[in-house]
């Protein structure tokens, strides 16, 4: 592994980041509290189809909710996670501030998934598949919602544990995207099932809405990379 834990305890973080957690945790606090079993059915759906099927079909107030707390939970702890591991490129976070840093990215996560909603719902009225762009959305967010649970908690003590564990939990919070990543490209699968999509429109979907993404993703973090170096 390479040795990134020095770099990111070494980093001098100003108070104010211990304030964006704070945030984090109170947004844990609130749906563990007002909306936890909403929060079981959120984790259930993840592993099971069904029972996605049935919150979308419900659609509950309450699950409304506790997704908009979920969701703003997801792209904070995104902002911090990503503004933490600076370091990792021997970088300053941007415009030399953490707090502006985790502002940015976090509302940047939070307007790339609101722009990709966008576009899958003006896919699904060009191609009539506007249930199938609907059952996406709604589980491209879920998946949101129970990847920001997840990581929180590992993101919040990331600049406060030892450094050997700083270091897993930089490349666990990766492998975590990952997962969740690889489950909601089966997801898909799953939707197309239950849904009259034809193979020419996933694969358009699939080319435009999830693999190009990734590739322009992985080529600014080659630009960043070697710019650095």
């Amino acid at each position: 592994m390479i040795d990134i834990s020095n770099n990111i305890r070494q980093a001098v973080l100003p108070s104010s980041v211990f304030l964006f957690i704070i945030c984090g945790l109170s947004l844990v606090a609130i749906v563990r509290y007002y909306y936890s079993e909403n929060l079981k059915e959120s984790f259930q759906a993840i592993f099971n189809y069904r029972q996605a099927l049935r919150l979308f079909d419900e659609q509950r107030e309450s699950d409304k909710q506790e997704a908009m707390f979920s969701n703003i939970l997801f792209s904070l702890a995104t902002g911090i996670y990503i503004s933490l591991i600076f370091p990792f490129f021997q970088a300053q976070p941007l415009w030399g501030s953490y707090e502006k840093s985790i502002l940015f990215f976090s509302f940047a996560t939070g307007l790339l998934f609101a722009v990709k909603a966008m576009i899958w719902k003006m896919f699904g009225v060009i191609f009539v598949t506007q249930e199938f762009s609907k059952l996406y959305i709604y589980n491209m967010y879920l998946h949101n919602r129970i990847t920001g649970f997840v990581i929180f908690p590992f993101v919040a003590i990331m600049p406060y544990v030892s450094e050997i564990i700083t270091q897993y939990i930089v490349y666990g919070v990766i492998i975590v995207f990952i997962l969740a990543y690889l489950l909601k490209i089966c997801r898909i699968f799953a939707i197309i099932h239950t849904q009259n999509v034809s193979n020419m429109q996933f694969i358009l979907y699939l080319c435009a809405l999830e693999i190009l993404p990734l590739l322009l993703f992985a080529e600014c973090c080659k630009t960043l990379s070697e710019s650095i170096l």
